[in-house]
């Protein structure tokens, strides 16, 4: 009797654990839509006026003084509402210099995701916002602000755009896909060269692909993937804010992301792949040329 009472007792805790976690996730997805919508009418406001911009490691690396308000105003918020939960931004981290990752709840925030595409008016650029429980991306929003497109997962719940389910394309051939991928902005000679002879691989026979493009945002990039307008992307020298909330996005939508070895994706290893298909993946590897990149820090 004891017996059964005891497994009674820990069926009706697990139910309990889970019904706070599932409370949990859907009040920071609605937190994370709210401030993606606020952050994107401050940096809507500021999109065609003029700024003042600094470069942070290159003339490819910006920072503007919206990048900073913005974040100012999400960390504002966060700690208001969840004062318990670890934070990470973009320019936070640029300032101080700290970026660790623990397995605590944390809020990982890009304020600007293409902030040289937001200083000339290109229209790619988003507020990405992801919500991480140890280590690993629940809840994802990024919000491209210049073209009013709000793409938005939680764990378990599938992904949206503009509040309509999203899925990955169903490409699995290597010469049938359109793939996403970046220069960056870290760009020294043995770098830049491993990009080129990656896209030299994949643009010449008998590999080419059907096309590749560049947006200059990892987040809205991923995004692209998740909704089918691309069949894969990929990238060396990204961050946890570049790309915590299209994780997540993307394997709600039903597609892979990885770290571009073929392992387990890790935020913090500063680099990604992600694509629509097992196959297509499987055959876009072993191309990409990798690139040894010190991580980000991580607990």
């Amino acid at each position: 009797v004891r017996f059964v009472y005891s497994c009674v007792l820990v069926y009706y805790l697990c139910v309990a654990v889970d019904s706070l976690r599932m409370a949990l996730l859907e009040e920071c997805y609605k937190v994370a839509l709210d401030l993606a919508k606020k952050a994107g009418a401050i940096a809507q406001d500021a999109l065609h006026r003029e700024k003042q911009v600094d470069e942070k490691i290159s003339t490819a690396d910006l920072v503007t003084e919206t990048d900073i308000k913005v974040e100012k105003m999400i960390f504002s918020e966060l700690r208001q509402k969840f004062p318990t939960h670890k934070l990470i931004g973009e320019e936070t981290v640029a300032e101080e210099g700290i970026c660790k990752l623990t397995d605590e709840p944390t809020w990982i925030i890009d304020p600007i995701d293409g902030t040289s595409n937001f200083v000339h008016t290109f229209p790619f650029s988003a507020i990405s916002i992801g919500f991480t429980i140890n280590k690993k991306p629940v809840v994802g929003v990024v919000y491209n602000f210049v073209l009013d497109r709000m793409y938005a997962a939680k764990k378990g719940g599938g992904a949206t755009l503009n509040g309509k389910p999203i899925h990955v394309s169903r490409c699995t051939e290597l010469k049938d896909a359109f793939v996403l991928q970046e220069f960056g902005n870290h760009r020294p000679d043995k770098i830049l060269q491993a990009k080129v002879d990656t896209m030299i691989s994949l643009a010449s026979e008998p590999n080419q692909v059907c096309g590749l493009r560049s947006t200059g945002s990892a987040a809205l990039s991923m995004c692209l993937v998740a909704s089918g307008s691309a069949d894969a992307y990929f990238e060396y020298g990204v961050h946890c804010w570049d790309i915590a909330a299209g994780d997540i996005v993307v394997r709600e939508a039903g597609g892979i992301t990885l770290y571009p070895t073929g392992e387990p994706l890790n935020l913090m290893k500063r680099a990604v792949i992600c694509g629509s298909t097992e196959q297509l993946l499987k055959q876009l590897l072993p191309h990409i040329k990798h690139i040894d990149l010190p991580p980000d820090e991580a607990d």
